[in-house]
């Protein structure tokens, strides 16, 4: 599923990911998003057929806005060409955000509960295309 969010008030799309552990940014996105970085410890792993990298650096109390809400969140810094920006289980746990995958949504129970709706249909196709 994906989302547009605005990071620091600038836009990017966001890959929403119930398995990823961590919330993952394109190294190519920083300086464009104006973030500052902090050493990161670890590494990521793509997938299984796929080299573990390390962590480029971590953005630290990051503002996110997705639909009406708005909070701050961590992003981990890694070269990545497919996806700018990956919100897994971090982000999802940290918002207390339910995925519903079949009315192409997200529910954010938190403390201003809302449906913010994914984007669906060709958007989502075209996306997925690029992605093969």
């Amino acid at each position: 599923m994906f989302v547009d969010v605005k990071i620091h008030g600038k836009p990017i799309r966001a890959m929403v990911d119930t398995g990823a552990t961590h919330n993952y940014l394109a190294s190519a996105e920083v300086e464009r998003l104006g973030l500052v970085l902090v050493k990161g410890v670890g590494q990521v792993k793509g997938h299984k057929n796929s080299a573990a990298q390390p962590i480029a650096g971590v953005a630290k109390s990051v503002l996110i806005k997705v639909g009406p809400f708005e909070g701050k969140t961590n992003l981990s810094v890694v070269v990545m060409d497919d996806f700018k920006l990956i919100l897994g289980l971090d982000f999802l746990l940290d918002t207390r955000t339910v995925v519903l995958p079949h009315v192409d949504s997200l529910m954010m129970m938190g403390a201003k509960p809302c449906v913010i709706p994914t984007l669906a249909g060709r958007a989502r196709e075209k996306i997925y295309r690029h992605a093969v």
